[in-house]
């Protein structure tokens, strides 16, 4: 059974596991299990996890979804019980962190955004795990280093009111974007660091820069972060296009017939979610089977069957709707790239876009 806690006081009884006799860190574990047949690899993860009998995970993959992975999980892994805590990156983060300043380690995965797991690396609260399932996912999906891998992925397009615009006169480029025609008919999210970061790393900082002061000479309406709002705008009218809108919301709405269809830009940003094992993790064991189902056929199967989220291996059979947003390469989004520069990002974004008074 799924056990969802937010309170310090389950916090604090799940700690307890710790120093029960199952001394090994998460290093350790993973040390262990190098050179060994997968038999017994399993083997030794299967005894491992069902002394730990059970599984921490704080993340932030959305309430209506994050229960029906765990769900499956179970299923196939009935010997392991599951527990979340589930909030914002930035909530998940700061849980992890104070958790960690107070002696407290009750965590044993992360699941959440690019810039909370760069965080989780730089405060030394996670450590390296290269899944054998790596080879199996989309290319650039899995951290060189090992801190970090995706596990499903959000694509970013450009999507228009099909009243307003026909298939033939839709951009095909992101330089198309700055023909005076659009002028005054396209928006942007006030808060799209992630695709801004993906095109400048694209284009060279000098020349996207350069791109991006031309594209905000283009009157683009910025009515707030939210791509789901600027996408129910579009739908209104309020724009003719969208720059920078989340594709899973816009297929699904193109497939019940709404006037709404998408361009896939040259390069195809994706956000990924992101798994990262914690270094004190008291369930190590267990943590690392749940980490490679996650990513492996059938956890990927599972969740993108289960939510309509978009898996990062290759092979998965997605629902109809969303494989027109799998016909090319993903440029991820990753936290050496985003968040290691965050601060820069924010307030280029901020002084092209006259964005100032942006917290």
């Amino acid at each position: 059974m799924i056990k969802f806690f937010s309170s310090i006081f389950f916090v604090l009884s799940l700690s307890s596991f710790q120093g029960t006799g199952f001394a090994a860190t998460a290093a350790e574990v993973v040390k262990k299990l190098q050179g060994l047949s997968p038999a017994q690899r399993k083997a030794v993860l299967e005894e491992g996890a069902k002394k730990e009998g059970q599984v921490v995970i704080y993340t932030s993959v959305s309430l209506s979804d994050y229960p029906k992975i765990l769900a499956a999980f179970e299923q196939a892994h009935p010997f392991i019980k599951t527990h979340a805590f589930r909030s914002t990156p930035s909530g998940v983060f700061r849980r992890v962190d104070t958790e960690a300043k107070a002696g407290r380690h009750a965590v044993d995965l992360v699941a959440s955004a690019p810039i909370e797991v760069w965080q989780l690396k730089q405060r030394q609260l996670s450590i390296p795990y290269a899944s054998p399932e790596t080879t199996g996912l989309f290319k650039g999906s899995a951290d060189p280093d090992g801190y970090w891998t995706a596990f499903d992925v959000t694509p970013i397009v450009l999507a228009y009111n099909t009243k307003l615009v026909s298939a033939q006169e839709a951009p095909k480029t992101y330089q198309e974007l700055l023909n005076p025609k659009w002028k005054g008919k396209m928006s942007l999210g006030t808060e799209d660091y992630d695709w801004f970061s993906v095109l400048l790393d694209h284009m060279g900082k000098d020349k996207g820069i350069e791109y991006m002061k031309a594209l905000a000479q283009q009157n683009l309406h910025m009515p707030g972060s939210s791509s789901v709002m600027r996408v129910q705008l579009l739908l209104g009218g309020e724009s003719s296009l969208a720059v920078a809108a989340r594709g899973r919301r816009v297929a699904e709405l193109k497939s019940k017939g709404a006037p709404i269809d998408f361009q896939i830009l040259d390069p195809y940003a994706g956000e990924p979610d992101l798994a990262a094992l914690m270094q004190r993790a008291p369930n190590p064991h267990a943590a690392i089977i749940f980490y490679d189902w996650l990513l492996s056929q059938d956890g990927q199967s599972k969740m993108s069957d289960l939510t309509g989220r978009i898996a990062i291996r290759k092979g998965i059979k997605h629902r109809p709707y969303l494989q027109e947003l799998l016909q090319k390469d993903f440029v991820f989004v990753t936290p050496s790239s985003i968040a290691a520069n965050l601060k820069e990002i924010t307030a280029l974004y901020h002084q092209i876009f006259g964005l100032h008074q942006a917290k």
